[in-house]
């Protein structure tokens, strides 16, 4: 058909029409009457009402992707800048450019010191007061006998006047003083000083136990200075500042303000000023806490014996060992000496050191109800075989108290061993008359549970390996080798929405009822110890037939585990809610009787790939948000002194979130996710384990929870986040990579004001950064601040009570937290 055939057909059409519309109007005429109105129809059926959601729908729909980013994105870069303040160049240079020390007679002297100030690297030429922290002091070295003496003010390292210094307009000063002190009296010594300027006001350094002003004063600009004298250039101390600085940072200076380095003197010269070996120690509580805990915590004053006994020199030996191996959680063992005393072991563990004064600088001399005890049937003490259950403040990472060690060894306790003893008499080198025990043999300078003999560590002489991974349907096969003598655990979690956290975690149990490794507790785990190496069944997995000690192949089911929380695993692999899965192997072994550390190993696997991913690629490595190998500088190896000493941190804290997910309350911190974010940072705050359980009739554990929550993150404050974490990595969480949580429940304590705070579902920042956050608040009993932080979360994010109940009156735990994870992350699929 043509357009002009289509015309026609349309005009016929309009005629037509047209034509009709004229025959049924007839011709024009009156309009008709009205006609009756009809009958009323009939009213409907009401529709039936519209669905009301249930409480935990509402709870679900009631979540919000956090706005925390919007004010607060680069609030890391704002803690770590302040702590970046300290550590930076300074804009201060201080030097001494000349010394004259004249005898004046009846005891006296006269010093006259010339130093040179810089600021920006011009002369400084306003005045000595303009500075925050200005002191000069006089340090006396004996080279006969090693020792560091003070003959003027004790304890304080004979302070010199330094605001009296004159300003010669120039930039230097001459300091001119009539003293006490002879510096070179011993043949040796040195002047040491140092300025500084800007000091840091970091929210944490607030706590004064002792009303003499902060314990840590930090500086934005400093600078220190010395002058050796005489033989001072024979010194070298036996330990190392490197060591101090693997816990507290480089610089390092104690109390953040006193450098154990200063250019042209020996380590540590500085720090002799105050702590030698003529002045009195200044902490006796240091042995009570540990010696006899109970009079400590109740106050009891000391007696003339525990005077005695418990006397020490403030030299750094003492001062330094007390207050790690009784003061502070100190992550370490002891044993460990080679922490400080690197490459000088044979130094520090000479015969001449087997003394009462090096023994009691770690360990408590009696150790009174803290160590273990048994006795006879007329309730008379008895040698303690060891085996024992320890008295009711006994502390098994603390070192064991000198008189437990004389009644295991059965050589007489009090009676023929005593604190006045010279030991060397009898602990010394053959050829020099010795027969007992010598130093080296109770002490190795390492911790036996991490180094052997030769000081070298089990998880380098005994490395696991992952070495394969393949994935075909719901068969999940595993290849893995190390040392056949190595009992090996397998575990499997699954990585949620592409994030860095599992939404399934191998510590997770199921609804299975069979028997699994631990059938007192119904439910499996994917985490399996091949029965080739003496581990038990597990329904989840078979150990292939050429799987054998050393070189094991075992294969897990995924189809098999019964989740209840979530989709069933094969579900959400095809989802794509789970396309990665993270293989780690926590291996153990026993030497000698002694469980050893070893190091975990962990790799990430692509399901769509059915590929081992690049480490690189995906959390872990470069692209790790913690840096392990600063945990490991700190406890040596991460989880030897917790985790049953399992050294789970080898490869990364992948290892960690198997069990430490978002989707767990933190069972031993309230307020706190078990998520290793939320779990780490609660704990580096000092936020103490489970509060709630404070016996408050209990002395002792009263003491001991204020202490521990008071202490603060050995870099002395919690902004120096890169203490853990990689460069950048510390501002709000990307939550398209950081799934949501659960924060616990608030314990229950009487006469808090703190009152009860409810499981909660929250957000990615609230949870991690919040576990900072939050123990600052709970340790301080901060009610308010705690409330308006919760109510600001819940007003910017998600803050949804976890254990809503449904409208028959039952809860089902958790439906709200997997509800809103899943409602949020779908969000960024």
């Amino acid at each position: 058909m043509n357009r002009f055939d289509g015309f026609l057909r349309w005009a016929w059409s309009i005629l037509i029409v047209c034509a009709l519309a004229f025959a049924l109007s007839g011709c024009e005429g009156d309009d008709g009457k009205d006609g009756v109105d009809g009958t009323d129809g009939v009213d409907g059926v009401d529709g039936a009402p519209a669905p009301v959601p249930d409480a935990i729908t509402v709870a679900i729909e009631s979540a919000q992707v956090e706005s925390c980013a919007t004010c607060h994105g680069g609030a890391g870069d704002q803690h770590q800048g302040e702590y970046d303040k300290y550590r930076d160049p300074s804009t201060l240079g201080l030097t001494f450019d000349d010394l004259t020390v004249t005898d004046i007679g009846g005891g006296d002297f006269s010093l006259e010191l010339d130093f040179s100030i810089t600021k920006d690297g011009a002369p400084y030429t306003g005045p000595i007061t303009g500075f925050a922290a200005r002191n000069i002091y006089v340090v006396q070295y004996d080279s006969g006998t090693g020792e560091f003496a003070n003959a003027g003010t004790p304890g304080f390292g004979n302070p010199l006047n330094v605001d009296s210094a004159v300003s010669n307009g120039d930039g230097s000063y001459t300091l001119t003083q009539t003293i006490s002190v002879d510096p070179t009296a011993f043949g040796g010594g040195a002047i040491m000083g140092r300025i500084a300027d800007g000091l840091l006001d970091f929210e944490d350094d607030n706590y004064d136990p002792f009303g003499t002003g902060r314990r840590v004063q930090m500086y934005a600009d400093y600078a220190s200075a010395s002058w050796p004298i005489g033989d001072m250039g024979t010194f070298e101390s036996a330990a190392n500042v490197e060591g101090c600085e693997l816990c507290h940072g480089a610089p390092y200076r104690k109390h953040g303000n006193s450098p154990g380095m200063v250019a042209g003197a020996p380590n540590f010269t500085y720090c002799r000023g105050c702590h030698n070996n003529t002045s009195n120690g200044g902490h006796p509580e240091w042995q009570h806490m540990v010696d006899n805990p109970f009079a400590w915590a109740t106050d009891v004053a000391l007696t003339p014996e525990e005077v005695t006994l418990y006397g020490y020199e403030r030299t750094l030996l003492n001062d330094v060992h007390m207050s790690h191996a009784m003061e502070f959680p100190y992550p370490q063992s002891m044993a460990t000496c080679n922490t400080c005393h690197k490459d000088k072991l044979d130094q520090v563990l000479a015969d001449e050191n087997f003394t009462v004064e090096t023994c009691k600088s770690c360990h408590a001399v009696r150790g009174i109800d803290s160590w273990p005890k048994t006795y006879d049937a007329a309730g008379d003490e008895i040698l303690d075989d060891g085996d024992s259950v320890p008295g009711p403040y006994y502390q098994p990472h603390r070192a064991p108290a000198i008189a437990y060690l004389w009644k295991n060894a059965d050589v007489d306790g009090f009676a023929f061993h005593n604190p006045t003893e010279d030991c060397t008499s009898c602990h010394n080198d053959p050829a020099a008359g010795g027969f007992a025990s010598r130093f080296t043999d109770l002490h190795t300078g390492y911790d036996k549970a991490i180094y052997d003999a030769n000081g070298l560590k089990y998880a380098d002489l005994f490395p696991v390996s992952i070495d394969s991974v393949s994935m075909v349907d719901d068969l999940m096969t595993i290849a893995f080798s190390g040392d056949a003598a190595i009992v090996p655990e397998l575990l499997v979690s699954f990585y949620g929405w592409d994030t860095k956290h599992f939404i399934v975690g191998s510590h997770e149990r199921d609804a299975n009822g069979v028997d699994c490794p631990h059938p007192s507790r119904p439910g499996c785990k994917m985490e399996y110890v091949p029965e080739s190496s003496g581990g038990g069944a597990n329904p989840l997995f078979t150990e292939d037939a050429l799987s054998a000690p050393g070189a094991w192949i075992v294969t897990l089911d995924v189809s098999l585990l019964q989740l209840t929380k979530t989709d069933l695993l094969p579900a959400l692999i095809a989802n794509l809610d789970v396309t990665k899965a993270e293989i780690s192997i926590t291996p153990e072994l026993n030497v000698g009787g002694t469980d050893v550390v070893l190091a975990a190993v962990s790799d990430t696997f692509d399901i769509g790939s059915n590929a081992i991913v690049a480490a690189a690629d995906y959390f872990a490595g470069p692209t790790a948000t913690v840096d392990i190998a600063k945990c490991n500088a700190c406890h040596d190896v991460l989880a030897s002194t917790f985790h049953a000493a399992s050294g789970r941190g080898g490869d990364g804290v992948q290892v960690c979130k198997a069990c430490h997910t978002t989707t767990f309350p933190g069972s031993h911190l309230e307020m706190a996710s078990r998520s290793i974010d939320s779990y780490a940072h609660a704990i580096h705050s000092f936020q103490p384990f489970d509060l709630g359980s404070v016996d408050t009739t209990d002395p002792v554990e009263v003491a001991r929870t204020e202490q521990h929550l008071h202490h603060k993150f050995p870099y002395f404050t919690a902004m120096a986040c890169e203490g853990c974490h990689v460069g950048g990595t510390y501002n709000v969480p990307d939550q398209s990579q950081s799934m949501p949580g659960v924060l616990a429940a608030s314990d229950v304590i009487a006469g808090r004001n703190i009152g009860t705070v409810p499981e909660y579902v929250t957000g990615p920042a609230s949870r991690a950064c919040g576990g900072c956050h939050r123990a600052v608040m709970i340790n301080e009993d901060h009610a308010g601040e705690l409330a308006s932080f919760n109510a600001h979360t819940d007003a910017f994010g998600t803050y949804v009570e976890n254990d809503v109940d449904e409208d028959d009156g039952t809860s089902i735990d958790d439906e709200v937290l997997f509800g809103i994870i899943k409602e949020i992350m779908t969000w960024f699929e």
